[in-house]
């Protein structure tokens, strides 16, 4: 496979102990600089029920909330850093918005939101071992317009402006049932960050799950999606897309797959109810 052993290679020049203690941004920064994301073929059918670990803790949200203080800007990563932007092109900034931010990781994020909408409503839904630190958050700081979703069944109970899956679809392994049941509960839902191809071969007509393989952060598997059929759940749902653009925040290599698939891409994209 395509860079397979360069990268063990690389890998096994630091030891692991470093690798878990080194912070996300600056893992993030070495694979950027150093190295591209790529992916290996599976045979899965499912993705597994262990997958893609993670966490961020409560003293990282904290200084995120500092640094906010201190330049007024949001300062993490983001998939999608002109999120807001986008939101103004759709939205007054008086208008009562209900965001709901699937995968979201990031405190400043809201507290961007917040600078920005005089009258938003921020929900959040991760796995548990992100939520965590959040909770704290929003005790310590009396944020009043900061909700926490624990179920993924409990978002269904709720409408929302706009919905934020901030690249990670591709981590729900029953996306297809998530998304045709959310679709009647937004107007707008937005995709970071979603690896997308197109491809005239049957066995590969809805997804493929590959693995993903990095410098340094967590082995992982996820979704690559066949384009028409994902955009066919919302097609089906009276939506239509009025945004789509490559994303540029990630060197991608999908070489080990361009002899099945054409027109690769990691993308950003918005759907809105006609």
């Amino acid at each position: 496979m395509i860079y397979l052993d360069k990268l063990y290679a690389l890998r096994e020049k630091i030891p692991q102990s470093l690798r878990k203690i080194l912070p996300k941004l600056i893992r993030r920064k070495i694979n950027q600089k150093f190295f591209c994301y790529y992916f290996l073929p599976t045979k899965l059918k499912s993705l597994p029920e262990s997958n893609y670990p993670d966490k961020e803790s409560y003293e990282y949200q904290k200084n995120l909330i500092h640094k906010f203080d201190l330049e007024k800007k949001q300062t993490s990563f983001m998939t999608y850093p002109n999120l807001i932007d986008l939101l103004k092109k759709n939205f007054d900034i008086n208008y009562d918005i209900k965001f709901l931010d699937i995968g979201g990781e990031r405190i400043d994020f809201y507290l961007d939101l917040n600078k920005n909408f005089k009258n938003i409503e921020y929900y959040i839904f991760n796995i548990k071992s992100m939520i965590e630190p959040f909770r704290e958050i929003k005790s310590k700081f009396n944020y009043k317009n900061f909700h926490i979703i624990e179920k993924l069944e409990d978002i269904l109970k709720l409408n929302f402006n706009f919905i934020n899956f901030g690249s990670c679809i591709q981590y729900f392994d029953k996306y297809e049932k998530l998304l045709n049941e959310i679709t009647d509960n937004s107007d707008h839902i937005f995709f970071s960050g979603t690896h997308l191809y197109d491809t005239s071969e049957k066995k590969f007509e809805k997804h493929i799950i590959v693995k993903q393989v990095n410098l340094l952060p967590n082995e992982n598997f996820l979704y690559l999606f066949n384009r028409k059929n994902f955009f066919q759940l919302f097609y089906k749902k009276n939506f239509k897309l009025v945004f789509e653009e490559e994303n540029l925040t990630d060197k991608i290599n999908y070489d080990n797959f361009k002899k099945d698939l054409i027109n690769i891409t990691y993308s950003d994209f918005l759907f809105k109810k006609k």
